[in-house]
């Protein structure tokens, strides 16, 4: 398995995905912050930390997340095709289950990477903003940092699935974009739909609306919604591939 993993992180253009989630990472924190700094002035001194947070991942995990996770598993997945790694796969026997999962690994990296930059962010603006935080906050909003990550396998996994089966990366892209705007419209119907929704998993994780801590039903729901939707677009995913050797 570690090989596999080694192949993919050598031929993946690391630099360049990592290029495009500074991309959406600025302009969704500009936004947030843009937002933020404008009532600021009206805010409770008390809560201003938790509305920051608030602010600079909500437009971060339900605007621009789900298209940022679906150019990720697009610039990963398509270069296989035009290689034509799939017929060598066949000649040398590499499995293409483990193939999917060390992408789907090597993607939550990167994601990780953004998300931790994120989380930066927000610690450097409190700072600059001297505006005062909890301890506890600040080890909620890290938790929920790492949720995010969990929160992003579902839709990348569901992308990899669209890009196999599709071979079409602006297709991948505006069904992200598409999701993300149902994500909205549940939240208006009063967001209980989105927590079975995978495009609002990532705000559900970093919880931009509610800023507070997941309760164990909560928890629970958010890792068995995961590990469904990630399972399911896994198994389709490898199906697809397997039938295109």
């Amino acid at each position: 398995m570690l090989s596999y993993f080694k192949a993919e992180w050598l031929k993946t253009r690391k630099i360049a995905i990592l290029s495009v989630g500074l991309i959406f990472l600025a302009l969704s924190s500009f936004i947030g912050l843009a937002n933020f700094f404008i009532n600021y002035n009206v805010l409770i001194d008390n809560q201003i930390s938790r509305v920051l947070w608030g602010q600079l991942t909500f437009y971060n995990a339900q605007l621009l997340f789900p298209a940022m996770l679906a150019i990720f598993s697009g610039m990963i997945i398509i270069p296989e095709f035009k290689r034509k790694t799939l017929e060598m796969l066949r000649v040398n026997c590499i499995s293409i289950p483990k193939l999917i999962i060390n992408k789907l690994v090597l993607s939550l990296i990167l994601v990780a990477v953004i998300q931790g930059l994120l989380f930066l962010i927000y610690l450097v603006t409190l700072l600059i903003s001297q505006t005062s935080f909890n301890i506890s906050d600040l080890l909620l909003f890290f938790k929920a940092t790492i949720l995010s990550i969990v929160g992003s396998s579902s839709i990348l996994m569901i992308h990899y699935y669209i890009v196999s089966k599709t071979k079409n990366f602006a297709k991948s892209v505006g069904i992200a974009a598409i999701g993300s705007f149902i994500g909205f419209i549940f939240i208006m119907l009063g967001g209980v739909l989105n927590k079975f929704f995978p495009y609002s998993q990532p705000m559900i994780a970093l919880r931009s609306r509610s800023l507070d801590s997941m309760s164990a039903t909560e928890l629970i729901i958010f890792i068995l919604v995961n590990i469904f939707y990630t399972y399911i677009f896994y198994r389709l995913t490898v199906q697809t591939l397997v039938k295109k050797q």
